[in-house]
């Protein structure tokens, strides 16, 4: 009898609760599994189970738990893509490519009638560039209209009741033609006769009207949370095994690149020792990149930068400091240093800038740049700097990192356990990363201003630029060796080496959850992407 209670109790215990229970608690108990097993075993145990385990809100959590956030704004317009027909893609191909071949160009023959007929051009912007960027198949269009639209447009087309009988002048500030003409104010002028206004139709004309009778449904359709967490778990395993392509471009500038940035909007920015600074666009797939505008400010090398929507700032051997103006290309500023401009950061309300001449000045960016006041400190030049809120790091070649209150205007710990000068250095608000002359990598605790972790040669050679994120957990640096290095920021062990990214000495690299993006010596812009083949892998925030 005991026996037969038992087996009963047993078959009792033994009911599928996926069976018996609502979906929710279902979907509640399979949020205790990692998502790699609910994806390959769950999934496979019955018809029922395999219903659960792909339920969208359920990789919804899992994706949520791991603290990723998605780019609602760019999935929208990622699944807006999927609307245009092959035909008007093909449209939007030839319309692309003419428009970024006109203004690049810059002829008279093209860009002028181009612009005067289609004012509403400017208005594309919002709703195609940043669009067709996002195609996932990595089709030229990703560089051309995404090119041509990428930066503000601003200009004036001749006025219908002007003189029909006197020449008439187009005005345009594009930075893509800005490179090629020179001025004080660098505005390019075209002038067309009498006969060319209004223009005649043209392919282009016709190709950009065409533009505005496509479909563009802004609504979007459900996330694929399954799809997105899978793309997402391939990336990070591609950053721990290397797996990445790698794209080079060479003499992005005619000498040495000392510093580089590039953001969300996939604008790159770099700065070299030809005395400029270039704008660019990468595509989406990071397989195309496309030469914006050209600023000429400075008559030394630009070596430090940085750039928000609206404003570029640029330190250069000269010992000047330069804030643009995007919109117009311009300089709105002009800062003066006794020294070459090593460093420079900015946030909503304080400039520094750190010198060849031992000087830290604080410029207020809230009151038209106006000089706040000095830090002196240090015994030699400050190689870098790292600002965030009210607190800064800085770096220097007399083997010393400082960490300063802005607010109280003090420095708050003197970290020197480096045995050489300090080239370069990252900051969080939380902990600092540096590397140095001594070839070492040191990861310091900025509260405490203790040294959590060395890496003792990390390098076979003074190490030139260091970034790291701890929700990544990987610190990666670029040396003299010519080298570029990913690191664990939590062991300090190192998970992958590039050797043939640069030929020469790498001078400057950012990265974000994507790709790695470098400068150097040799005059080459290059990019380590390890989401080449997983596009929805971009649209995480």
């Amino acid at each position: 009898m005991l026996r037969l209670a038992m087996q009963e109790l047993d078959r009792r215990l033994r009911r599928d609760f996926v069976d018996v229970l609502p979906m929710d608690i279902s979907l509640r108990i399979l949020e205790f599994l990692p998502a790699v097993d609910v994806a390959r075993n769950v999934a496979l145990v019955s018809r029922q189970w395999h219903a659960v385990a792909t339920q969208q809100h359920l990789w919804q959590r899992h994706f949520r738990a791991q603290g990723w956030r998605l780019d609602d704004e760019r999935w929208k317009m990622y699944c807006s893509f999927s609307c245009i027909s092959d035909t008007d893609r093909a449209l939007l191909h030839r319309s692309a490519t003419q428009i970024a071949s006109a203004f690049t160009t810059a002829s008279p023959g093209t860009l002028a009638p181009a612009i005067a007929s289609r004012r509403s051009m400017y208005a594309l912007h919002r709703e195609f560039a940043s669009l067709y960027a996002l195609e996932a198949d990595g089709s030229p269009l990703m560089g051309s209209l995404a090119a041509a639209l990428a930066l503000p447009m601003p200009w004036r087309t001749p006025s219908p009741k002007s003189s029909s009988s006197s020449p008439q002048t187009c005005i345009i500030r594009d930075p893509a033609s800005l490179s090629r003409f020179s001025g004080p104010n660098r505005h390019v002028r075209f002038c067309m006769s009498s006969s060319s206004y209004p223009p005649q139709p043209q392919p282009l004309a016709r190709n950009v009207q065409h533009l505005h009778s496509l479909p563009v449904r802004r609504q979007s359709k459900p996330v694929d949370w399954r799809g997105v967490y899978a793309e997402h778990h391939q990336l990070l395993a591609n950053w721990r095994e290397g797996r990445c392509r790698v794209d080079r471009w060479e003499s992005a500038h005619p000498e040495s690149i000392y510093c580089v940035q590039f953001g969300r909007d996939n604008r790159v920015y770099t700065g070299s020792r030809d005395h400029t600074v270039r704008l660019w666009h990468l595509s989406e797939t990071g397989s195309q990149i496309t030469q914006l505008a050209t600023l000429a400010g400075h008559t030394g090398s630009v070596l430090t930068l940085q750039a928000d929507d609206t404003t570029l700032v640029t330190g250069s051997s000269d010992a000047t400091v330069c804030v643009w103006d995007l919109a117009t290309c311009t300089v709105r500023r002009r800062l003066q240093h006794a020294d070459a401009v090593l460093s420079l950061r900015f946030s909503d309300k304080w400039l520094v800038t750190a010198s060849k001449d031992r000087m830290l000045h604080v410029w207020r960016r809230d009151c038209d740049y106006a000089h706040a006041f000095a830090l002196p400190g240090h015994a030699v030049a400050i190689n870098a700097i790292s600002l965030h809120g009210d607190m800064l790091v800085s770096a220097s070649g007399d083997r010393t990192i400082k960490l300063w209150d802005l607010g109280s205007r003090t420095c708050v710990h003197t970290l020197d356990e480096h045995t050489r000068g300090v080239a370069t250095l990252d900051f969080d608000g939380v902990h600092i990363v540096s590397g140095s002359s001594d070839r070492s990598i040191r990861i310091w605790n900025a509260l405490t201003g203790v040294c959590e972790r060395t890496i003792a040669n990390a390098h076979a050679d003074l190490v030139r630029t260091v970034a790291f994120s701890r929700a990544m957990d990987v610190v990666v640096s670029g040396s003299y060796d010519e080298t570029i290095k990913v690191w664990s920021f939590s062991t300090g062990a190192l998970i992958h080496k590039f050797r043939n990214v640069h030929t020469s000495r790498v001078f400057k690299l950012m990265f974000d959850r994507t790709r790695i993006v470098s400068c150097s010596h040799d005059r080459s812009v290059s990019i380590i992407d390890f989401a080449a083949d997983l596009p929805r892998a971009r649209l995480l925030l």
